[in-house]
């Protein structure tokens, strides 16, 4: 497959280049914040400070933000700091950013072990004193039947983009659950793919074995086969995006791609890079990434043993 890698001023860069490149080297190269945070606790503490800062910068008023299950470890930090500091959570409106289906395309029960609701409402919101805590009626969830609320959710309470999406990058550079949409006999433009919004997904061969590992103790079969993501229209109209690199070495790579690869479906963390503003064209748009060492390390091979 072709790929096309730039630095800050449009001079191509190799893929080997990308890969080799000193990590004190790329934020200089990309042109974009990179914030190397020593140690994963002193991340996720950084991380929920920054949503913090973000709600108490709109003074009391309406505060939308899209949020991820992975990295979820920020969340217990922000919900301890919300309570240490009395910080009012009343006006905040979330969006999940997806959610698993079973075989049948029916959205799993929230105490399924994968349940991205589940782990939200255990690890989140419940640890959100109630007296600061917003009103589950501002937490939206896709399901397989809501589509189109969400869809409606997004048009009513942030028209002009949410004031903040938290992401991650998956090795295939998926966003939400935002893989190149082209598979089989399924051919889809740039174009369209970028006017997508929530919707069906087929979880694919990477992400299956990455959960699988991760959450499954290797067993590929207990990775639900398919998923309900918000679309790439509703993450690019972001006014503010954070993306976090949190899973050690394999992240190495997608971390280098997102920041130096063309912006392109065929990698859609690339596509980070970029706002679609309200009625205009696609700009470019300054994200933070964010990281420990080990994430920010070159890339390399190396025999198991």
């Amino acid at each position: 497959m072709f790929r096309e890698y730039n630095d800050k001023d449009g001079k191509v860069m190799t893929r080997e280049e990308v890969q080799q490149l000193p990590p004190e080297k790329l934020s200089e190269r990309s042109g974009l914040p990179l914030k190397i945070i020593p140690d994963y606790e002193s991340l996720y503490d950084a991380v929920a400070e920054m949503m913090i800062e973000v709600i108490l910068s709109k003074k009391g008023e309406k505060v939308t933000m899209i949020l991820p299950v992975g990295p979820t470890q920020q969340y217990p930090v922000f919900a301890r700091k919300v309570k240490e500091k009395s910080v009012d959570c009343k006006n905040l409106w979330t969006f999940n950013m997806d959610e698993f289906l079973d075989r049948n395309g029916r959205t799993i029960p929230e105490d399924h072990p994968m349940s991205f609701k589940g782990d939200m409402m255990s690890n989140f919101f419940s640890l959100i004193p109630p007296e600061l805590r917003m009103p589950a009626s501002q937490m939206y969830f896709p399901r397989y039947d809501n589509f189109d609320k969400i869809n409606d959710a997004f048009d009513k309470h942030a028209p002009d983009g949410v004031d903040l999406c938290l992401a991650a990058v998956g090795p295939e550079g998926h966003i939400a659950f935002n893989e190149d949409p082209n598979f089989g006999h399924v051919e889809v433009t740039e174009e369209e793919y970028l006017e997508d919004r929530t919707r069906l997904v087929l979880v694919k061969t990477s992400t299956v074995d990455m959960d699988a590992l991760v959450a499954g103790c290797g067993d590929r079969q207990a990775i639900p086969p398919f998923a309900v993501t918000i679309g790439p229209h509703d993450i690019l109209k972001a006014k503010r995006t954070e993306v976090v690199f949190f899973a050690g070495r394999w992240h190495r790579t997608s971390l280098r791609e997102t920041l130096f690869r063309k912006p392109t479906m065929r990698f859609p963390g690339s596509l980070l890079k970029l706002r679609k503003t309200k009625d205009g064209p696609l700009t470019k748009q300054d994200i933070t990434i964010w990281t420990t060492p080990v994430e920010a390390g070159p890339v390399f091979s190396k025999t198991m043993s």
